[in-house]
């Protein structure tokens, strides 16, 4: 689920831009939900990209740098990439809806599946199986409620 810090940032670009309501819905629309509260964290964290990109190209908005980009990292590390993906993924999963309980859960889950106490601490090679393993939960996770409706 999309956190209330994503939805108050749709909606505050949303306002910035000056979108009107029609277009709004269009957009969420492609997203398949009619409302900001039913996208995923990751579909959110997307959205909020295409209003960024659009408010910068209307020079409405200064955007920040995306979350790990100033690391420097070893090349066996993992990506900034595949760390905010990671991240991603796990809120998607995730039933906790602060960002302090879910980074505790993913240190959970981490320590307990692939010895890691971090993100930060994983190669590239890790991070492919956490991506796995993240998006093989995800699955089931889907496919158990898909059979409940």
């Amino acid at each position: 689920m999309a956190t209330t810090f994503q939805i108050r940032k749709i909606h505050t670009l949303k306002n910035i831009l000056g979108m009107d309501d029609d277009l709004y819905r269009e957009m969420l629309m492609s997203f398949d939900v009619q409302s900001s509260k039913n996208l995923t964290f990751t579909e959110a964290g997307i959205f909020i990209e295409i209003l960024e990109e659009k408010a910068i190209a209307l020079n409405k908005w200064v955007k920040r740098t995306k979350k790990y980009e100033n690391l420097n990292r070893d090349e066996e590390m993992a990506t900034n990439a595949q760390l905010r993906m990671i991240e991603g993924l796990w809120r998607d999963i995730c039933y906790y809806d602060t960002d302090e309980y879910a980074k505790k859960s993913l240190r959970k889950f981490l320590r307990s599946k692939f010895k890691v106490d971090d993100v930060m601490f994983l190669t590239k090679i890790k991070a492919i199986k956490v991506i796995q393993a993240i998006t093989a939960i995800k699955k089931k996770l889907e496919k158990s409620a898909a059979t409940l409706k």
